[in-house]
């Protein structure tokens, strides 16, 4: 199968969360994330009709897809931000979003808490959906570092244990153009910690 990286996935989605409708998208993850892990184990993304379960032969996990790239258009919260990026940059951003190439796969079952990693990182101030500052929290994370999101983390422990370190996850999903060489995370606007 190709994978057409320009595939707009709110075509096939009937005017839902591409997320969540997108049978597209939800083959691409398929075919993106069966592959070998770092510690040499396959991973099989089985189709189990309205998601996909993540299995490494021992383990077996629901995932689900979720957005990397957002504008922020319509959040009241971000209103400055916005009015401060330049209308190509949106335009450019708007471009890409809902593109696989925008896209990631989390844990989909709500462990032990009332958030998955998705929500959290949605609804958590201090991080507010950008994928960032959830990728400095991932950093951390590996590290033993304190962030806003260990605790949902903690709670997904066997996924992020897959990867091995932090190198491994990046490398895994793909993610290079979001950490420099030494795979620091890029934060994309001004960061005083958080």
């Amino acid at each position: 199968m190709m994978i057409d990286v320009w595939f707009d996935c709110r075509q096939d989605a009937n005017n839902k969360d591409p997320d969540q409708h997108s049978l597209t998208l939800k083959r691409y993850h398929a075919k993106l994330w069966t592959k070998p892990l770092p510690n040499g184990r396959q991973l099989t993304m089985l189709d189990q009709g309205a998601y996909l379960i993540a299995s490494d032969g021992q383990c077996q996990i629901p995932v689900s897809s979720d957005n990397m790239a957002a504008t922020f258009e319509a959040w009241k919260r971000n209103k400055l931000i916005v009015e401060q990026t330049p209308q190509d940059v949106l335009t450019a951003i708007d471009n890409v979003d809902w593109r696989i190439g925008s896209e990631i796969i989390f844990p989909s079952e709500l462990r032990g808490g009332t958030q998955t990693i998705n929500r959290a990182r949605g609804w958590r101030r201090k991080i507010g959906d950008r994928f960032d500052l959830t990728l400095e929290c991932i950093a951390r994370w590996y590290q033993g570092e304190d962030s806003p999101l260990i605790d949902v983390f903690d709670r997904y422990r066997d996924f992020f244990e897959w990867f091995g370190d932090f190198q491994g996850y990046v490398d895994f999903f793909l993610l290079q153009d979001f950490v420099d060489d030494e795979y620091q995370v890029n934060i994309l606007t001004n960061f005083d910690n958080f």
